[in-house]
């Protein structure tokens, strides 16, 4: 009789546990909702804060970008968009602009550190072409030679600095090129600034969207696999998405900076809590039970 109150005892102890956890993930889910409220400054009505409206990305593999557009390179010379692909070689394309608060600085930043792991085996201008097109319309030239100087120099591989291409161009080319990646930003107004999704677009040599490259974060030997599979113009899976999906960077209109949104990470943390607590417990709720029901006829 004893072992049977014991068991039951337990038992109770489990639904204690998983109610606390369900607590848990309720009152972070609220709070997140909060903190976007906040965010948005309007009454919830159920629709993603107005920062975060039309932003994101559309992946559209497969698709071949419009070779015929024309940008201005560092220069200020006026250069046609397939002049960067030469059949051979693939393209890291990504989004920025060098007045970004934080975010195209970081993923700059973090991607060039990632590329010079891999330089032993595929380094720029020998192996790929990066390119990066500014989504401001009335960047000047200066302004972006300085910003691809930055990273050609944290690179630091003499020799491959015709690689590195920084192109600006006319708004109607920018919403051309964006619109065919599926590469959705907004301008905010108030704060005279770009929100917009973290991401890299690997293209083959032909200039097909093969893959997808999301978050601030990048590991070398997924990137090495990337690389070999852009070159053969192979459709990959997209790479970080689970980051990108929790959309744990959103812009503050109220400070004009990317926040980072740890509500996210703990919504997602409270979630497997709950999954971790009913994988454990309810198999040893289960022979518990049937434990349970051999002892009694015993007593």
């Amino acid at each position: 009789m004893m072992l049977t109150t014991t068991f039951r005892t337990l038992g109770r102890l489990q639904l204690i546990c998983i109610f606390v956890a369900l607590s848990c993930v309720s009152v972070v889910t609220m709070a997140d909702e909060d903190q976007q409220q906040k965010l948005s400054s309007k009454p919830k009505t159920g629709k993603l804060p107005r920062v975060a409206e039309n932003i994101g990305v559309d992946e559209n593999e497969g698709v071949v970008i419009p070779m015929d557009l024309m940008f201005r390179d560092t220069d200020g010379t006026l250069v046609e968009l397939g002049s960067v692909f030469d059949g051979k070689q693939p393209v890291m394309l990504s989004f920025n602009y060098s007045d970004c608060p934080k975010l195209c600085s970081v993923q700059l930043q973090n991607m060039t550190s990632t590329l010079r792991e891999v330089a032993k085996r595929f380094k720029v201008n020998e192996d790929f072409q990066v390119v990066s097109l500014s989504i401001d319309p009335n960047e000047q030239t200066v302004r972006l030679r300085q910003t691809r100087d930055k990273f050609v120099k944290q690179y630091n591989r003499p020799g491959t600095e015709d690689g590195w291409h920084f192109f600006t161009g006319d708004r109607e080319s920018i919403a051309r090129l964006t619109d065919v990646c599926g590469f959705r930003y907004r301008y905010i107004a108030r704060q005279k600034y770009y929100s917009h999704p973290p991401v890299f677009i690997l293209l083959s040599p032909e200039g097909k969207i093969v893959r997808y490259i999301h978050g601030l974060k990048y590991d070398a030997g997924t990137m090495e696999q990337a690389f070999i599979e852009a070159a053969e113009g192979k459709i990959g899976s997209p790479i970080n998405i689970l980051s990108y999906g929790m959309g744990c960077f959103v812009f503050d209109e109220s400070t004009g900076k990317y926040t980072f949104q740890a509500m996210a990470i703990m919504r997602i943390g409270a979630f497997v809590t709950v999954l971790a607590l009913v994988g454990s417990l309810v198999p040893y709720w289960f022979f518990s039970r049937r434990r349970s029901a051999i002892v009694e006829p015993a007593t």
